[in-house]
This record gives structure tokens, sequence and C-alpha cells, in this order.
């Protein structure tokens, strides 16, 4: 692996593990064992590695965002997707466990997570628009909104929520609990068979937990 890769991905696990505004362009170097000039010559310090970072996580998140989904009613297919979701926020995380702080001190990054945000709100109307109209979901217009909405926000600040309520529980835990409190709200809309959607959905989520715990 190339020097400066070397340096992003120790420096994202530094930030997600850390904090990063407690972490230093010489602790980075510290942690791979190379001299700050090194860095230096990598990384003009410690925004443009930050500055990278988002790109990446932008590149990746917004890939899976506006990935198709071929079988929008097969329950595996769901949650693999909405877990695949939660995943990459959990894997730059440090951007939404001090996102206001970040978006203050790196404003040039503010309107890229705004658009971000907005294409979430716009692939959760999209898919529950294709539940609605399949005939699996029966939701007004309002709802659906709201609906996509509180995805958009429980994919935006499920990591700060999770921190505050179990910091020990493990990455792989916490996704599948994440995923089935958002497919969980879709319940009271379920056309046919609500009560046994539920219950599969839960039966789903307990042999998830089961193969990561």
């Amino acid at each position: 692996m190339k020097t400066k890769d070397k340096i992003l991905q120790y420096s994202l696990q530094l930030f997600n593990d850390e904090g990063e505004q407690n972490v230093t362009p010489v602790d980075i170097a510290n942690v791979l064992d190379i001299s700050p000039g090194n860095l230096y010559y990598h990384f003009k310090g410690k925004d443009p590695i930050i500055h990278q970072l988002f790109l990446d996580f932008e590149e990746e998140f917004l890939m899976v965002l506006n990935a198709p989904i071929d079988k929008p009613l097969e329950l595996s297919d769901n949650w693999v997707y909405f877990y695949i979701l939660f995943e990459e926020i959990a894997d730059f995380r440090f951007f939404y466990r001090n996102l206001q702080s970040i978006l203050e001190r790196y404003p040039e990054l503010e309107s890229r997570f705004r658009k971000l945000v907005r294409q979430k709100v716009k692939t959760m109307t999209s898919i529950l628009s294709n539940l609605d109209k399949s005939g699996f979901l029966a939701i007004s217009e309002v709802e659906l909104d709201q609906m996509a909405e509180r995805f958009a926000l429980q994919l935006t600040y499920w990591p700060t929520y999770q921190a505050l309520l179990d910091v020990q529980t493990s990455t792989p835990v916490s996704i599948h609990k994440g995923v089935f409190g958002l497919i969980s709200q879709l319940t009271p809309y379920v056309v046919e068979g609500a009560d046994e959607f539920l219950i599969l959905l839960t039966e789903f989520r307990d042999k998830m937990l089961k193969n990561v715990s």
C-alpha cells in the first residue's frame, strides 16, 4: 500500500476511535512510524486529509444510494441494501459524530454534505414510492414524504445515537439493530399480513444478530 493510502487509512481509524478534533498530524505520523515531514509531503496538514476522506465517503455512499434495488419486495435484498448504507456511515462515523463542528471548521464540505442528505431523502422517497406502487404498502403522499425524511434522519444521526446508547455494542450488531429499526417502520402500512411481516422481520433480525454475536 502506498504511503498516501496508508495515511488515509490510519487517519480514518484514528478519527473514528479518538475523534477527529483530538487527533493531530503528529499523532497520525507516529502511528504510521513516519516523520511529520513525510506526512506533510503527501498532505499539507490535517485539513486535506479530512477533505479527501470526505470525497472517498461521498463517492462510496452515493454509489450505494444510487444503486437500483432489483427485488424491492425481498426482505433479504432490502436488508442487505440498508445494511450497506449503515456500514458506509459506520466506516466514516467521525463525520457524523462531530458533524456540526466539522462543517463549521470545514465550510467547503457543508454544501456537499447538504447535497448528500438531500440525496438520502430522494432515494428513500423512491424506494417507498416503489413499494407503494407495487401494492406492498398503502401510504398517503404526506406520510410517505415524512417517512422518507425519517429514514434520512436516521441514516444521518444514527452514529451519534448509537454512541450515546451503548458504546460497547459491536458495529455489526448496531447496524443490524439500526436496519431493523428503520424497516420496521413500514409495518403499519403493509397491505396484507402486517403482523406476519413484523414477525418475519423480527426473525430475520434475530438470525442476523446470531450470525455476528
